[in-house]
Order: structure tokens, then C-alpha cells, then sequence
């Protein structure tokens, strides 16, 4: 099948993502993490784009950028080689890193912008990671709100919007981003995917099991729990949760059925 191409942006503003082949964890700790973003201040120095926000997770990273010197497709391909050749190299691995090719969706304005940033940096809050958006180190919130002695972001742009002197437009700033959202970008079936998937993981890791050990008859308290908080939270088909939980079809239809006529 052929690749849909790229909705071109008008303004130049793009929300990127990027996320690991089959849903793998490819930004697995800090180390990892620091790479990623060595490589993007390295595009960064180069002038090939600004960058507004980004979020790196552990299986998936979000950029808000605007496209320079360069065609984005280009600075994407870029930066995927590279970190991909460090990760095969530190993980004696071959083979393909990254999902596809890198996904990405055009952001109309600066007042559009700051929604998907909002989006952005809420995520590791609303997969569980932390509660507060200044607990997760690993965002553009923090070079937002504290004095760091690098910033990746053109954080002067974004401020100037909410007006006032520096002080006030930080305080305006975090009232607005810490505003619960409910919007949902970058292919909202997808994202809920990846949150749900997140869920998943940590449930899994929190009670010492392994995906393909949950058909075994010792976890079914776990794997009526995790078939129930799929569908119900991520509103996925019997087909989808199946496969995310690596069940058969019949069991997670009978789960789902029992709970139906005990409620």
C-alpha cells in the first residue's frame, strides 16, 4: 500500500512523532533519552529548524517544531539514522528501530500551537508516569517554568504571547498549560493506543509478568483486569484488545460478556 503523503503546513509549524518499532521501548532510560536530544540540538545548531516542545517517552517522542533552512521529512530522516545507529550499536541490535516512517500533523497558528503543546507536555502526566507536569524530566515544560542553563526551545517566541513581563508571562504560562485537556492529536486512535499500551507495561512490570505469560490460568484475576481496563479506557474491539494483550479472541469476548450480565 502506498504511503499517504504529508499534508504540507502553511505556517511551517509541524506536532512530530516519533515511536519504536511494534510499540517497543526505544528510549529505554536517561542515557537514551540524553542521546535523542543531542542529536535534535545538533539539527538545532545547524539552523534546519526551531523547536517550540518536545516529550520524550519511553517508546515514543513528540516534537513541535518550525521548518527552516531544510524540508522536515529530511530533518526527520536524519535524526531517526542517527539515533537509530546508536541504539543497534549500545543494544547489539539490528534491523528497524523506528515505526515507519516518522508522523506528523500541521499546526495552524501560534493559538494552535499552544494547544498541542498543552497536549505535549500533559502526556506524561496522563499515561501515569507523574502527577504534576514538573516531575517529568524529560519535557520542554521545565525549560518553560525554571532557569536552565541550556534550552533546546525558542521559548521567547512562545512567551511573548501571553504578554507581560518575563515573571508574568511564566506564571500565565503554567496556569494555561496546567489547564486539563481533553484533546487528543497526532491520530487520536493511535495515541489512545499508545497510552493504553503504557498501561499495560507498567501493570505488567508492577506484578512481575510478561505479556505472553497473562494466558496462563495463575494470572486470570490479572488478565480479566487488564482485558476490562482496555476496552473499557481505550474503547478498543474485541479484535484490537486480543492483540494488544496477546489473548485469544473467544476469552477476551467471555470476559467481556461476564462483566456485562454481572452489571
Amino acid at each position: 500500500m502506498a504511503r499517504s503523503p504529508r499534508q504540507l503546513s502553511k505556517s511551517k509549524f509541524y506536532h512530530i512523532l516519533i515511536r519504536g518499532s511494534d510499540g517497543r521501548d526505544i528510549f529505554k532510560n536517561s542515557s537514551d533519552k540524553e542521546r535523542v536530544l543531542h542529536i535534535v540540538s545538533k539539527i538545532l545548531e545547524e539552523n534546519l529548524m526551531s523547536l517550540y516542545a518536545y516529550c520524550i517517552m519511553d517508546n515514543h517522542a513528540h516534537f513541535v517544531v518550525e521548518e527552516l533552512k531544510e524540508d522536515i521529512s529530511l530533518v526527520m530522516k536524519r535524526i531517526n539514522v542517527s539515533y537509530a545507529a546508536y541504539y543497534n550499536k549500545k543494544y547489539c541490535m539490528k534491523g528497524q528501530v523506528f515505526y515507519d516512517r516518522f508522523k506528523s500533523e500541521t499546526i495552524a497558528d501560534f493559538n494552535n500551537m499552544l494547544e498541542v503543546m498543552r497536549f505535549v507536555h500533559h502526556n506524561p502526566v496522563k499515561s501515569g508516569y507523574v502527577k504534576k507536569l514538573c516531575d517529568y524530566q524529560w519535557s520542554s515544560y521545565l525549560e518553560y517554568v525554571q532557569q536552565v542553563n541550556k534550552r533546546l526551545v525558542f521559548h521567547e517566541k512562545i512567551l511573548k504571547i501571553f504578554g507581560g513581563e518575563k515573571g508574568d508571562s511564566i506564571d500565565k504560562f503554567i496556569r494555561y498549560m496546567s489547564q486539563d485537556s481533553q484533546d487528543i492529536y497526532m491520530e487520536s486512535r493511535e495515541g489512545i493506543e499508545l497510552l493504553i499500551k503504557s498501561e499495560v507495561d507498567r501493570y505488567l512490570q508492577k506484578n512481575n509478568i510478561k505479556l505472553d505469560e497473562l494466558g496462563y490460568k495463575e494470572n486470570n484475576i490479572h488478565r480479566d483486569r487488564l482485558i476490562l481496563m482496555v476496552n473499557q479506557k481505550g474503547g478498543m474491539s474485541i479484535r484490537k484488545t486480543a492483540e494488544m494483550l496477546m489473548l485469544n479472541r473467544g476469552i477476551v469476548y467471555k470476559v467481556m460478556l461476564e462483566n456485562r450480565d454481572n452489571n
